[in-house]
């Protein structure tokens, strides 16, 4: 184990909660011009998420919804797979991880699920899946583990985009 300055954080610790923070980055409901959150969060609780919510909103029924997150889940244990084998230096589960979510994990719905996501959506999550793979590449021809990691953020950053553009929303 590496030594370090007393009061310093460790690389994989400082890594890790940097990882959490842009994780929950979107998590938490955005204050207004006053700081109150809890209006907010009360006016969400009512159903009033479009007086709130700038993102799009796209139209998809219940079982377009459940496949995009579910989608949406396997990447995000990708992202925990790829951490968690950079932190244990396992090449072998981060290239793994990273291919779980590429192309492979794309969902094979036809023209009528694009149609209600619409194609902003779709190109961003298929270069999403791209990326994975791409990152998968990486991995297996030995590039190091910052570059990996620096490969990882700009596919989180499509992550992040999407969920600060979008939200589904289910027809009635």
């Amino acid at each position: 184990m590496s030594a370090h300055r007393e009061g310093s954080v460790p690389k994989g610790i400082a890594l890790g909660l940097l990882i959490a923070a842009t994780l929950c980055a979107g998590c938490a409901p955005a204050a207004d011009e006053t700081g109150d959150t809890a209006q907010t969060t009360v006016s969400a609780a009512r159903g009033e998420v479009a007086a709130i919510d700038d993102r799009v909103p796209i139209s998809v029924d219940a079982a377009t919804r459940f496949a995009v997150l579910t989608e949406m889940r396997t990447m995000l244990n990708a992202v925990q797979g790829i951490v968690g084998g950079a932190a244990r230096g396992d090449t072998a589960a981060m290239r793994i991880a990273a291919t779980s979510a590429g192309l492979s994990a794309a969902s094979e719905a036809g023209a009528e699920v694009a149609a209600q996501l619409g194609a902003d959506f779709v190109q961003l999550g298929m270069r999403t899946h791209v990326s994975f793979d791409s990152l998968a590449t990486d991995v297996a021809q030995g590039k190091s583990r910052d570059v990996v990691l620096r490969r990882l953020s700009t596919v989180m950053g499509n992550c992040v985009g999407c969920h600060n553009q979008f939200r589904l929303t289910v027809q009635p």
